[in-house]
Order: C-alpha cells, then sequence, then structure tokens
C-alpha cells in the first residue's frame, strides 16, 4: 500500500482517501493533482492511500479507516462495481466515488451503491474536491435516513408487538367474561331449578308419604286377615306398588339433593380415607369390564360433609362412568385427590380447599350436553335406563357441603373422556357432631318440611 502524507491545515484536518485502482498511472496522477504546490489556497489537505487488488480494498474498508473510497470500475480483471456491491451489502455506508472512462453519467455505479462518481482524466481539482464533499454528505445523508428507518422499524415493531399483546389480552377478556358469564347464566338457571324442584320434591313427598302411609295399612290388614301366606293375586300388586312407592322416594331424595334441601348429618372425614373405604364398593359398581385407579395425595385433608352423601356421589359418578363406557376396551375409572385453589364461585371465607376428580377415558360429551349434565331428569342414556338424577345428586352434595362441582370432556380423536371435579372446602373448627344444635334436618330452610 502505497501513501502520500499531506501537511494538515490548521483549520481544518486532512482527508483521508483510499485509491482501490490497478493502474499506479492514476495514483501518480492524483497525487500530483492534490500535491499542496498545485492548491496554494487550499482549505484542506488530502492523505491518499492506493491500493491495487479489490480483495485487499474490501479489507482495508472494513476496517473504516478513510474519509472517502475511489474505486474503479475495472480493477484489472476484478469488477469495481462488484466490490461496491459486496460492500453495501455487508452494511458499510462510507463514501464511495466511482472512477469511469465514461462521460455517461454512470448509472451502474449509483444501482450498486457509489455516491458519486468522476471521468477519469475529466477532472480538475475544483470537480474533485466538490465530488468528494458531495459524497461525503450523500453518505451521511444515506447513514441517517437508514439510522432513522431502523428507528422507525423498531418503533413500529415494538407498537405491533404492544397492540398484538394487547389484543391477546383483549381476547382473554372477552373470553373469560363470556365464561363467566355463561357460567353465571347457568348457575341461575340450576338455582331456578333447584328452587323449583325443591318445592316440587317437598309436594311429591307429602303425596308419597300419604300413599305408602295408606299401601303399608293395606298391607297389614291384609296379612292380618290372610296371615303371613295372603292371596297372591292381592299381595302382589300391593307389593308392586309398595316398591314403586320407595322408588318415588329414592327419587325425591335426588331431587332434594340437587335442591340443597336434603337433610345432612355433616362430620368431618378425611377424603383419601373415605375413597379408600368405598373402593370396594366402586369396584363391585364398575363391575369386571372396567377398571379403577386411585391416585391419591396422600395428605391429610378433613372435610365436613355428610359420609353417606360423599360415598351416594362417587358410586353416582362411577355408575355414569361406567355406562358411558359400555363395551369400550380399555375402559378405566381415575379417581384423584389434590390441593387446589379458590374455585370461580367458591367462598373466601375457607383457608383450603381439596379437589377430587372422577375421569373416565369413555367416548365424552358434547358441548350441549355439558351445559345441561347437571339438570335432573337429564340424560344422555337411552330411555328407561337411568333417572337422571345421578349428577344433579352431585351438583346438590357440592353445594350443600359449601363446594363447587364442575364438569369437563374431551372428545373426537386422540385422548377422550369425561372429568366431574368436585371442590371442597377444609374444615376448620370443631365437628357439629358434638353440637348439640346441630339436627339432622339443619339443611332444609327454615319452615320447609324434611324427607
Amino acid at each position: 500500500m502505497n501513501a502520500i502524507p499531506g501537511a494538515e491545515s490548521p483549520r481544518s484536518p486532512a482527508l483521508r482517501l483510499l485509491l482501490i485502482d490497478d493502474s499506479a498511472d492514476v495514483f501518480v496522477t492524483l497525487r500530483a493533482m492534490l500535491s499542496p504546490s498545485r492548491r496554494p489556497g487550499r482549505l484542506r489537505d488530502y492523505k491518499v492511500e492506493h491500493v491495487t487488488r479489490v480483495a485487499e480494498g474490501l479489507a482495508v474498508m472494513r476496517e473504516g479507516r478513510h474519509d472517502c473510497y475511489l474505486v474503479d470500475h475495472h480493477v484489472g480483471a476484478e469488477s469495481g462495481l462488484e466490490l461496491v456491491r459486496s460492500v453495501r451489502e455487508e452494511g458499510i455506508m462510507a463514501p464511495i466515488v466511482m472512477l469511469t472512462g465514461s462521460h455517461m453519467i454512470d448509472t451502474r455505479a449509483a444501482e450498486a451503491g457509489a455516491n458519486d462518481f468522476l471521468i477519469k482524466g475529466g477532472f480538475d481539482v475544483a470537480t474533485f474536491e466538490r465530488t468528494v464533499r458531495y459524497a461525503i454528505g450523500n453518505a451521511d445523508s444515506v447513514r441517517r435516513l437508514a439510522d432513522m428507518n431502523a428507528t422507525l422499524e423498531a418503533q413500529v415493531e415494538e407498537r405491533t408487538r404492544q397492540y398484538v399483546e394487547t389484543n391477546r389480552r383483549l381476547l382473554e377478556q372477552i373470553a373469560a367474561r363470556e365464561q363467566a358469564e355463561s357460567a353465571l347464566l347457568r348457575n341461575e338457571r340450576l338455582g331456578a331449578l333447584g328452587r323449583m324442584t325443591g318445592s316440587v320434591a317437598h309436594d311429591f313427598n307429602n303425596i308419597l308419604t300419604a300413599l305408602f302411609g295408606s299401601l303399608e295399612m293395606l298391607r297389614t290388614r291384609l296379612h292380618a286377615q290372610w296371615g303371613d301366606n295372603p292371596e297372591p293375586r292381592l299381595s302382589r300388586p300391593l307389593e308392586n306398588a309398595i316398591e314403586a312407592s320407595r322408588l318415588g322416594e329414592r327419587m325425591v331424595e335426588g331431587l332434594l339433593a340437587f335442591a340443597r334441601q336434603q337433610p345432612v348429618a355433616p362430620t368431618v372425614l378425611d377424603v383419601d380415607t373415605v375413597i379408600r373405604d368405598t373402593e370396594q364398593l366402586l369396584r363391585l359398581t364398575l363391575g369386571s369390564c372396567v377398571s379403577l385407579r386411585l391416585a391419591l395425595a396422600g395428605d391429610p385433608a378433613p372435610i365436613r360433609v355428610d359420609r353417606d352423601q360423599l360415598e351416594r356421589a362417587l358410586l353416582n359418578l362411577g355408575s355414569n362412568a361406567r355406562d358411558a363406557m359400555e363395551g369400550r376396551p380399555g375402559a378405566e375409572v381415575t379417581v384423584t385427590t389434590a390441593a387446589a385453589r379458590r374455585p370461580a364461585g367458591g367462598s373466601r371465607t375457607h383457608s383450603g380447599w381439596v379437589r377430587i376428580t372422577v375421569a373416565d377415558n369413555g367416548p365424552g360429551m358434547s358441548r350441549e350436553a355439558l351445559d345441561h349434565a347437571f339438570e335432573p331428569f337429564f340424560s344422555t342414556k337411552a330411555p328407561g335406563h337411568g333417572t337422571g338424577l345421578g349428577l344433579a345428586q352431585v351438583y346438590g352434595f357440592a353445594q350443600q357441603s359449601g363446594g363447587v362441582a364442575s364438569i369437563d370432556s374431551v372428545s373426537g380423536e386422540g385422548a377422550t373422556g369425561v372429568s366431574v371435579v368436585l371442590t371442597l372446602p377444609l374444615a376448620s373448627g370443631p365437628d357439629p357432631a358434638s353440637d348439640p344444635s346441630a339436627s339432622p334436618g339443619a339443611g332444609s330452610p327454615p319452615g320447609e318440611p324434611t324427607a
């Protein structure tokens, strides 16, 4: 690399130029033209360096030690235009003046990224200095414009990210609001059904009481007249009527459970212990074609509930799961327990919660069926199979125990099944069984009869 040291003006530092040209004659001519003796009234000196190969020029340009670069169209057998393109592709925005032998405006140089051009052998000192100044100013403008574009793009990207995040949060809020509104409407519907069901159940219970008492009186008189072997034509219809009355009594119990008006006797129980004690009954309910798996937390989880109602809820869920998976290979029911957070709609006065989940791997339920699953007499079974009160009893038990019942389903391809979750509050305070004021009908509203 050849260099021409120029004396720096006290008013302005010397400009550092790099000439990339395979011709030494151009370098000698430029050196002579820019010498101090040829420019007596100069305002600035120049320090010019010279390389004769494209690779060497590219390496020096990457270092960024010069104020302007003079690049010949043809550097030996190599193209100066390709050098300019490579420099611009690498993001080097230094001023570049293209040296050309054509007297036409060099549009290819501008397209490649050069800031200006000079016709070799056709410029004087004034033209050269004016061209260099323009190239430096133009490169500076391009640099500032690129910085502004980068800043603008960053701002647009950030603003777009903010819009996307805001839109995501808005969609989440809309979905949460729709879910809350749907849950509220469902709770209001179930509440209205519960009030109506409780009233009908009490009226029906009064009718059953009169009917059952009359049938028992007839049976007593029949036995008094015929002894232990009454006439079958009379005793058989009477026994059928009594059995039907007992079935109606069980239906009333299910309706009262849904309406949260069933008499309860809550005691403090450990969830896992009750489930283990009910395991054998659950296996008998599921039958030999459905396997049962327990995944219990193992930590003490005391709850205050009616033990019989909890066991009945577990058996009802097992019976529903068994019927849903009838004839399905690999049928399985899983009962799990775990600590839980306060559910939506749960009271804030409780210190902790426990979750009981009964899940099957059956075909699942449709969204429409899920919306009505807890309603009394709603059933997806064939007519004549079941009363439709199983899940209603589960719902009523959870509500009457101060908890929440929920149901979810996965259907379609892949893993399927229904999961029913009972989220119950942990017990706190003394066991009400030891409280003399506790009574079997404590679950009924004041003034309402008990079944």
